[in-house]
């Protein structure tokens, strides 16, 4: 006997609401992978596979590490930029004021005579406070005193290094400069020499066992006396002790290393541009860094120094900003 099977209904069934042979359970039929209409993604460093909803970049340590690097990369890009267009800005604004300090010590020009730009601090100077004077003399009678401690300068003499790398080019960077560089120094009014107001002028035994190679018969009173007999009268506020109102009143020698080996970029490029105009001195204006803050003309962060071919400084008080025609650019 033949029956009829409606095949059309059964065919009509969802197959996953079948029950499964021997079980209550339906039917799951395995998940199909889905199609991708376009590449999968991909780190941009390594290459490898990203999961979804991630940034461009793995969370591999060689990876991060590298994104890291781009972005101090891409932050000193902008400071780069930024700076370069500050001292553009601050070049127009100065060489006014740099023309007329020019025409007051007898050039024709800024191109008959070095000059340069630097930082400028307002500081008062004042005479040494007692407080300051005395931690000093504390700190210099501790590190003479432990460098004599090795040798007494009479029995025992300390002996000059035979090769000694560091008493090398210490002895190099005791070269005199020329006074013109001072130039800078003055205008800013010693930025750097800020730094060692607490540090006691960066003086360390090891600087006291350099004045002994040089001077092997030297006491403890003459040393003693050569750095307290260098005082200026008055001294930048909260600086150095030797931070004097024309830069620093302790001779080469007797400075610590840092001193006579650091030269900021001011420094630096005035002596580039003296190299370029020898024997024409030099003219600077000390500015400030947000002198932009006020664009009107005589705003107060300016001070310029000119120091001529035979060494005389001049601070040109007189002299005054002129207005900012056009600012920093927009970020």
């Amino acid at each position: 006997m033949l029956v009829a099977i409606n095949l059309t209904d059964r065919a009509s069934e969802p197959f996953a609401e079948k029950p499964f042979p021997g079980t209550a359970q339906m039917y799951q039929p395995p998940p199909r992978p889905m199609s991708h209409s376009g590449p999968a993604t991909r780190c941009r460093i390594c290459h490898q596979p990203l999961p979804q909803g991630t940034s461009d970049v793995c969370d591999r340590p060689p990876c991060q590490t590298r994104l890291k690097a781009e972005a101090a990369a891409e932050i000193a890009r902008r400071k780069k930029k930024k700076d370069a267009a500050w001292l553009e800005m601050s070049t127009r604004r100065t060489r006014p004021v740099l023309r007329q300090a020019a025409r007051e010590v007898g050039a024709q020009s800024l191109a008959h005579v070095a000059h340069a730009l630097a930082p400028y601090i307002d500081l008062p100077l004042r005479p040494l406070p007692e407080d300051r004077r005395a931690a000093f003399v504390d700190h210099l009678t501790e590190i003479i005193d432990a460098a004599f401690a090795t040798a007494d300068g009479i029995s025992a003499l300390p002996e000059l290094p035979e090769d000694d790398p560091d008493y090398t080019t210490r002895l190099a960077h005791e070269t005199p400069e020329p006074f013109v560089l001072n130039a800078a120094c003055i205008a800013c009014q010693g930025d750097c020499c800020t730094l060692g107001g607490g540090r006691h002028a960066f003086l360390t035994e090891e600087t006291i066992t350099y004045q002994r190679w040089r001077d092997p018969e030297v006491t403890k009173e003459t040393l003693t006396e050569r750095y307290l007999s260098a005082f200026p009268e008055v001294s930048v506020i909260g600086s150095c002790v030797y931070h004097g109102p024309q830069g620093c009143t302790l001779d080469r020698p007797l400075r610590a290393n840092i001193c006579n080996s650091f030269q900021c970029r001011s420094r630096r490029e005035l002596a580039d541009a003296v190299a370029r105009r020898p024997g024409t001195g030099a003219v600077v204006a000390g500015l400030s860094r947000n002198h932009a803050d006020d664009p009107s003309a005589g705003a107060p962060y300016l001070r310029v120094v000119s120091v001529s071919p035979t060494d005389e400084v001049t601070v040109h008080d007189h002299l005054r900003l002129p207005a900012l025609r056009k600012g920093m650019p927009e970020d």
